[in-house]
């Protein structure tokens, strides 16, 4: 990396070239309401892009995560299948910004975990161990942030947001919101089935492959109904509370099996075992205790599903 580079990862002055005004649609006279949203994330994109590049900051991470994917449902309502060359494009980059930043945000939970389960105990012993995970999630924490920087940097995102702006002012791409709302309904019915499909998988197997394929199915349903609600359905509400319940129970999951796996890829390292013996055993047995609560969230997670279960009637049109 040069000199000049690695000033603008620092600086995050590559970033700041995708300012708000670069997202602001001028040839279109009245975009339609997901128009409107996709606009208003873009700028949120924009905003939130010099922190990644600049700052140190887990939440601007996490925020550009979710923007991303709220980014890709718009995308997909609004321009329906066949996609051209470019829009695909587009959707590539959406995805891959924040398959860049999985990683790197997977290190701050578990770096924010380990702090609690650090300040929960007053044992001189635990406390010595997890601060020995802490340095190594640290160090992997710093070659994450420097490599997926220097790989958003070659995705050019000035221009994303340029040529998507672009794409959606062009006069082919609008429709009349009662096209959407056909559209997004048939969306949202997908993606109850595909989460009804997921839901049975998990309940039966308890795998942690069908619990993370539940919590995507989770995720996706939960945007198509923010895209309805956003159009005027106050039906989609209730199902997006319920959602949203359910996704912080699956993420709570999810952030304490990032955890587990941060800690048993600590103790695997051959030279910790061999000169830390004692630390080893306390994180073993510390993770023991961790796979039983692990059971409870998951029991949470199914009621939450199963007991509490909000439907959204599809078989009605989303309001004008």
């Amino acid at each position: 990396m040069t000199d000049n580079q690695r000033q603008e990862l620092e600086s995050g002055s590559v970033a700041r070239e995708v300012t708000p005004q670069a997202a602001k649609s001028s040839t279109q006279e009245k975009p339609n309401a997901l128009e409107r949203l996709l606009h208003k994330q873009v700028r949120k994109f924009s905003g939130l892009l010099p922190g990644v590049m600049g700052s140190d900051d887990p939440e601007v991470v996490h925020d550009v995560r979710v923007s991303t994917r709220r980014m890709q449902q718009c995308l997909a309502t609004l321009i329906p299948k066949p996609r051209s060359n470019k829009m695909r494009r587009l959707r590539r980059t959406v995805r891959r910004v924040r398959g860049l930043l999985g990683e790197w945000r997977n290190c701050d939970v578990g770096l924010e975990l380990i702090t609690k389960e650090r300040r929960r105990t007053r044992s001189p012993v635990k406390r010595e161990a997890w601060e020995a995970v802490r340095g190594f999630l640290t160090q992997r924490r710093g070659r994450q942030v420097v490599g997926a920087r220097r790989k958003l940097l070659k995705l050019d995102l000035a221009g994303f947001v340029a040529n998507l702006c672009e794409l959606l002012d062009q006069p082919a791409g609008q429709e009349d919101t009662e096209a959407l709302g056909a559209r997004l309904r048939a969306s949202i019915e997908s993606a109850q089935v595909q989460l009804d499909s997921t839901l049975s998988q998990a309940r039966d197997s308890r795998d942690p492959i069908h619990i993370h394929a539940l919590r995507i199915s989770t995720k996706r349903l939960r945007y198509r109904m923010e895209l309805a609600h956003h159009l005027g359905d106050d039906r989609a509400r209730p199902v997006i509370d319920w959602l949203k319940e359910l996704q912080e129970a699956l993420g709570k999951w999810h952030d304490r099996q990032v955890f587990r796996q941060i800690v048993a890829e600590a103790l695997a390292r051959p030279d910790f075992l061999l000169h830390e013996p004692c630390t080893a055993r306390v994180l073993l047995v510390e993770l023991e205790k961790d796979q039983v609560r692990q059971g409870q969230i998951v029991d949470n997670i199914f009621r939450l599903a199963i007991e509490d279960r909000v439907r959204y009637p599809v078989e009605d049109s989303v309001p004008q």
